[in-house]
Formats: structure tokens, sequence, C-alpha cells
């Protein structure tokens, strides 16, 4: 699978950990360590998919979906959001197409990115 990954999370091992895998995957990753390196990624190059942790600082995870939608709107490509929660605190927004619960296996995560960009290219 040919396809642009923006993986964001603010803890520098796991974000050094999906980065590895995801490559070795065979995907084309850039990764930001805070919603506002996604934000500055996002408008500079098109993504795929985002892979997305919930809980950051200094914005969580759905702050950090509403600003992206705000700067990108309708090119605002699907989300995989990954929390150490068992269920969100609020609604998810529509553009995230997964939830996956920390830990969780690799192969996991490459199936929920496969099915995500499935959908968003028959759209």
């Amino acid at each position: 699978m040919d396809l642009r990954l923006l993986v964001v999370d603010d803890e520098a091992q796991i974000l050094e950990l999906l980065d590895l895998t995801l490559t070795l995957h065979g995907f084309a990753v850039v990764t930001a360590s805070s919603g506002p390196d996604a934000l500055q990624a996002a408008t500079a190059a098109p993504f795929d998919v985002i892979v997305l942790d919930v809980l950051m600082t200094p914005w969580d995870g759905f702050e950090t979906v509403r600003r992206l939608h705000g700067a990108l709107g309708d090119r605002l490509p699907p989300v995989v959001f990954l929390s150490g929660l068992s269920r969100a605190s609020a609604p998810l927004p529509p553009v995230v197409a997964e939830y996956l619960v920390k830990p969780f296996r690799p192969s996991q995560l490459v199936e929920a990115i496969g099915r995500v960009a499935r959908g968003a290219r028959r759209n």
C-alpha cells in the first residue's frame, strides 16, 4: 500500500515505534509530536490517513482534528484515533474513521489504516 501517513503522538518512544512499524509495512510516514506540529505538516503536504493520539498536549486529539478541519476542510483525510481510554469521552468527529485502544497489535493498526484508506477512496 503506497499511502502517505501523518502520525501524531506526544510521547517520543511511541512515535518512534509507530514510525518504525508503519515504515516497515511500506507506508510513507511523516511524524509530528503535537497538534500544532500536525497542523503545520498537514497544511504543507497532503496525506492519505492521519494516525492521531487522543491524549496529548497542548491540544488533545479532538482539538487537533477540529483545527485540522478548520484549515483543510474537505481535504482533511480520514483519522485513526489511538487512545489509552477504552471509550471516547466525547462524540467522535465524523472524520474519525477508526478508534484503537492501546495497547494494540501493529497488525491491528495496519488493518485499520487499510480499511480507512479503502473507504476514503470510495468516497
